[in-house]
């Protein structure tokens, strides 16, 4: 009897063993079933594919930087200088023109001041009208804003149309050209189309920053360190991402796009008060898929002898071009990509200048 009662005893014990291990089983099956794997946002918007953020632009190669020209100030054949009060004025906008030549804004002396690329030395300019902010060059047209309009002006300077727009665009500091039209890029981050196939329009807006191929670029700040981008193609397809920046994202604008590349200007903050922002020029993969992740990026040289409103420029060919104000002169530098981890960047004697618009200031008393 007591044997049967110890083999009952035995068999319970076993059982309850046993339901102890199938349960501690079943509760780690429930456990990685429940399980959530925290990743960053992302989103999808038409055909855009779901890729992950980058932390920050570190890990990314640099531009490789040469420089292509130098002018000097006030001589013969270099580029006009001025002080007045409250600013310092010289080349406000350039533009490459073709392989020998540069051309320059300058509202110094209101004229387009052409120099050779390979010496620097002035070699055509002509006056334009009083206080201009910027121009686009176009199959040997110059097209010049002014604050209540755009002027074309022939190679030889002569005067071809006035297009006029509403004054409540006076603010507006630069210009581009599509499908030949003119638009303006509002400080808004929308396009304001005013002229097309040389003729005035009715201004149309638009959503978005309008680039030289046709897509439309809108930048928006999403939180201290990241901003998103949106692109509009010409084929209406709607592409999104968010990025991240290592500091506190001050700015992010658009300096002009290629079939598979979209150049940013990105300005992060150093100090917030006093206000210093630190400028990377950085490019971004485009194809039709979508945004992909930054192909190059480069610190930009905190170096500003006059105020610009275009220092760098986008040809069709996807140089990506950048004009230097120094008290050394003008430099013109190319930016190229590249995959090496071993780039030329800016020359050291203008990397570790540090130099604002408003140090030279004329003092009134």
């Amino acid at each position: 009897m007591k044997k049967n009662k110890y083999k009952l005893w035995l068999i319970i014990i076993l059982i309850l063993i046993a339901f102890g291990i199938l349960l501690k089983i079943l509760m780690q099956r429930g456990e990685g079933e429940n399980s959530v794997t925290i990743e960053p946002i992302q989103k999808n918007s038409g055909d855009q594919e779901a890729i992950k953020i980058p932390e920050s632009t570190k890990a990314i190669p640099n531009f490789n930087i040469s420089q292509l020209s130098v002018s000097e100030w006030n001589t013969p054949s270099g580029l006009p200088y001025s002080q007045v009060p409250g600013a310092n004025l010289g080349p406000t906008s350039f533009q490459i023109i073709d392989e020998k030549r540069i051309a320059f804004l300058c509202n110094s002396t209101n004229e387009i001041v052409i120099t050779n690329k390979s010496t620097g030395k002035s070699i055509e300019r002509f006056p334009v009208s009083f206080a201009p902010r910027d121009f686009v060059y176009e199959k040997g047209i110059y097209y010049v804003l002014f604050e209540q309009n755009v002027i074309s002006y022939d190679e030889k300077g002569n005067e071809l149309v006035k297009f006029p727009f509403p004054s409540e665009y006076q603010g507006v500091e630069k210009i581009t050209r599509n499908k030949d039209a003119t638009c303006l890029l509002l400080p808004s981050g929308n396009s304001l189309m005013i002229e097309n196939s040389g003729s005035p329009i009715k201004p149309v807006e638009y959503n978005g920053i309008i680039t030289e191929t046709g897509q439309f670029i809108t930048t928006q700040l999403t939180g201290n360190n990241s901003y998103s981008l949106k692109v509009q193609d010409s084929g209406n397809r709607n592409f999104e991402k968010t990025f991240s920046a290592d500091k506190k994202v001050a700015g992010v604008y658009v300096i002009g796009t290629t079939n598979d590349r979209i150049v940013l200007d990105v300005q992060t903050f150093i100090s917030e008060n006093p206000i210093s922002v630190e400028r990377t020029v950085a490019s971004v993969d485009l194809s039709q898929r979508g945004l992909g992740d930054f192909v190059n990026s480069s610190k930009v040289p905190d170096c500003y002898y006059v105020i610009s409103n275009k220092d760098f420029y986008l040809s069709e060919n996807g140089n990506i071009y950048n004009m230097m104000t120094t008290p050394e002169g003008v430099f013109v530098f190319l930016l190229t990509e590249s995959k090496s981890d071993k780039t030329e960047g800016y020359p050291s004697s203008v990397a570790k200048t540090e130099y604002r618009s408003n140090d030279n200031l004329i003092k009134l008393d």
